[in-house]
């Protein structure tokens, strides 16, 4: 997916032409200080000092006289007043160096949006006064400081003097970024003295390996708040990422060609070298690649005084990684109150996915000694084009969420509600290691679809096995979509009805070929699921039988089940893995991949092994495989089958009518191109259906959920067809009308 264009680079876009105007263009280092040097005359405009006396007293070599530049800067300022943004921060996008991909991925910096940078300033700022002192150790061009001031200042500018003059500190790698921070943090007052105090106490350097003196000359005590939008990156250097950085246009998984080696291999050893430091200093970034996010948390906690904020913008892994757990239990011990915010990126803050979560966080700093611990505060928010609105918002007792995820990950749970559903689920039921129940997996990634590219072949070949790919599996489904032609993107792939699944790849690959390891597995019956997903998409967790005889590529990873590789098991854990009940704990959990830790951490209903409710599932089961061959009349057996397995499963994990009533909320975007009901705008025979069977197998007098389910069958509807076919067959009726007319 490719990145947006951020909301704010289109709030400042006349601000932005009316100071390349100014500038005269070019490009390189002369043309950024001059661009510099008429934000500066911005900053004076707004904050009222003198901007000669400025650059004489941060030793600035004025390209232009001050009357000038003053007079170049008037239809910048003008551009920012005009502009949603408040003019500290405009002034700090607008100073910020313009970052090429590369150096953003080497570096893992992304520039801090305006409306993210209010919100935290808006967290941290309760507990402060204009007489604290507070440090951002990343700080870039200071936006974030520049929100703060407004959040804890005001307008007041004599208490905006004195929190500059005594108590506003930064540090960054970067020199003109700390620059930026002044000229943004200059448009709030008059007073040279106070802008020449703060800058003295700011340090420019690497925070991360700073010595302790560098933070005890700022602030002897601690600070009373640390704010930060840390690196978000890894510590490491790939070949792909070396020649980039050198200037070589290249894709992910392109043939590696003239890279010198000698210079790599000095770099990557440079790398290695920062890595193992950084190991050293912060334990608790574990082993292998360090993530710089990490690392900051733990200078957070360090420079942060007992009873002070920390407030942070984090990637989204903090929560849910298996990587953080050790990151997790410092914040939650070392807090006596935790807020966390989940935000997307669908509100264009950042120059990434629109999928990408992360998280807005504020924490609170125990004392010594003993000190009560409030309940974790979770927010779910969304960006507006001015800020930011909450969601939806639980609190989850500590103790309670290590009662149910022992690593302390956090389920995005929503409201009280949900995360009261979630615990019922996860108390009910059974992780896949607990002795006794038989669900201890064995995964495999069994053919890598980049690394074992070359030995593909384009036709059927003699002793070559069918390479499956993700979008060839569905719930209870294998064989749903066939190539018809192209490759890669311009790859053409058909879809094939319910009732009518075939196997029509588009690579083979001979057995010898497939890695030595793995080759026994195409030789068993297996699961496999499509591990690309999203908490939004229709369904989440796609799951079927994997016949022997073909191989899946690395998007469709295979468990098997020693302790038990009988069919039977594999057909009720398709069956659970196909629920609404099971894709609803997941989604708590998923970000756009299901890799094995959050798939495990997802529980399993306590079934005992040939016990009734098993052997429903796996008949179900093993029915839903042998009909989809069976030709379009089987569609409305497959939908009665679905429900009944989702009772079954619901059941199995304690669930009533109303849990299920929850659960299906959360698939908001089901039966799309389904017949609607009269006078509703969406069709819901799939929630119907399910809760109907729920009602049924409950024993509940609930007429209601039938009822609507048979009207709907009755105009022609059709509960559990994914949208893109249900869609893809209206579009053909709507086709052969037309042609028909």
């Amino acid at each position: 997916m490719s990145a947006p264009r951020p909301v704010e680079a289109e709030y400042l876009a006349s601000a932005e032409a009316a100071l390349t105007k100014a500038v005269g263009g070019g490009h390189g280092p002369v043309s950024f200080e001059f661009r510099l040097q008429i934000l500066e005359a911005v900053s004076a405009r707004f904050g009222g000092f003198d901007l000669a006396a400025f650059h004489e007293a941060f030793g600035i070599q004025s390209k232009r006289p001050a009357a000038e530049l003053l007079e170049l800067a008037a239809p910048v300022a003008s551009a920012i007043e005009r502009s949603p943004i408040p003019h500290a921060l405009a002034l700090s996008a607008l100073a910020r160096e313009a970052l090429r991909e590369q150096d953003r991925k080497n570096t893992g910096a992304y520039h801090t949006d305006f409306r993210l940078a209010t919100r935290l300033a808006q967290l941290a700022a309760p507990k402060l006064t204009h007489k604290s002192k507070v440090i951002d150790p990343a700080s870039g061009a200071g936006i974030l400081l520049a929100a703060l001031t407004y959040a804890v200042c005001g307008l007041d500018r004599a208490k905006t003097a004195h929190w500059i003059a005594h108590g506003v500190c930064a540090a960054d790698l970067s020199a003109n970024s700390l620059r930026a921070a002044l000229l943004s943090l200059a448009s709030f007052t008059d007073d040279l003295e106070a802008l020449k105090a703060m800058r003295a106490r700011w340090y420019c350097g690497d925070s991360l390996m700073a010595d302790r003196k560098v933070w005890a000359g700022m602030a002897p005590d601690g600070f009373d708040a640390v704010i930060g939008n840390p690196p978000w990156e890894k510590v490491k250097l790939s070949r792909h990422e070396f020649l980039k950085s050198s200037g070589v246009k290249r894709h992910y998984g392109d043939e590696i060609r003239g890279l010198d080696e000698e210079r790599f291999a000095s770099q990557r050893n440079e790398v290695a070298n920062y890595s193992r430091q950084l190991l050293a200093r912060y334990p608790d970034l574990g082993n292998g690649e360090p993530d710089l996010y990490i690392a900051f948390t733990d200078l957070f906690f360090d420079l942060c005084k007992e009873h002070g904020v920390v407030a942070a913008l984090v990637p989204g892994g903090l929560i849910r990684s298996q990587g953080t757990q050790a990151t997790r239990r410092k914040i939650f011990d070392a807090s006596q109150s935790v807020s966390l915010s989940i935000i997307d990126n669908r509100a264009r803050f950042f120059a990434i996915d629109t999928r990408f979560k992360f998280l807005a966080v504020a924490l609170t700093k125990t004392g010594a000694g003993k000190c009560k611990r409030d309940p974790i505060k979770l927010l779910h928010e969304c960006g507006t084009s001015t800020g930011l609105e909450i969601t939806g918002t639980a609190t989850i007792g500590r103790a309670a969420l290590s009662a149910v995820r022992d690593d302390l990950s956090l389920p995005e749970v929503r409201s009280v509600a949900e995360w009261k559903l979630f615990s019922k689920i996860a108390r009910a039921g059974v992780s896949w290691d607990e002795p006794g129940y038989g669900w201890t997996p064995k995964f495999c990634r069994e053919v890598d679809m980049t690394k074992e590219r070359p030995k593909f072949l384009g036709r059927s070949t003699p002793g070559a096995l069918p390479l499956i790919e993700g979008r060839m599996v569905q719930a209870h489904r294998f064989g749903v979509k066939g190539h018809v032609s192209g490759t890669g993107r311009r790859a053409l792939w058909e879809a094939y009805p319910i009732g009518g699944s075939r196997l029509s790849p588009q690579f083979w690959i001979r057995r010898s070929d497939i890695p030595r390891g793995n080759q026994h597995r195409a030789d068993m019956l297996r699961v496999g699921f499509c591990d690309i997903a999203g908490q939004t998409n229709e369904r989440s967790l796609m799951a079927t039988l994997i016949p022997a005889g073909v191989v899946c590529g690395n998007k469709v990873p295979t468990i098997l089940f020693p302790g038990d590789p009988s069919e039977e098991r594999l057909l009720v854990w398709a069956a659970i893995a196909n629920s609404f009940a099971f894709d609803w704990m997941l989604r708590r959990v998923l970000t756009t991949t299901v890799n094995y830790f959050l798939l495990q951490s997802v529980p399993l209903p306590k079934l005992a092994k040939d016990g009734l409710p098993w052997k429903k599932l796996a008949s179900a089961a093993r029915e839903l495989q042998s009909l989809d061959h069976a030709g379009s009349g089987a569609r409305a057996r497959m939908a009665q089958l679905r429900a009944e397995i989702d009772a079954e499963v619901a059941v199995a994990y304690g669930l009533d009518l109303n849990d299920m009533e929850l659960v299906l909320q959360d698939f908001p975007i089901l039966d799309r191109g389904q017949i609607t009901l009269p006078g509703e705008d969406k069709s819901t025979i799939t929630r119907d259906s399910v809760l109907a069977a729920v009602a049924k197998r409950t024993a509940i007098r609930e007429a209601a959920w039938s009822r609507r389910a048979a009207e709907a069958r009755a105009l022609g509807g059709m509960a559990y067809v994914p949208s893109e076919l249900a869609l893809d067959c209206e579009e053909s009726e709507e086709e052969g009308v037309r042609n028909h007319g």
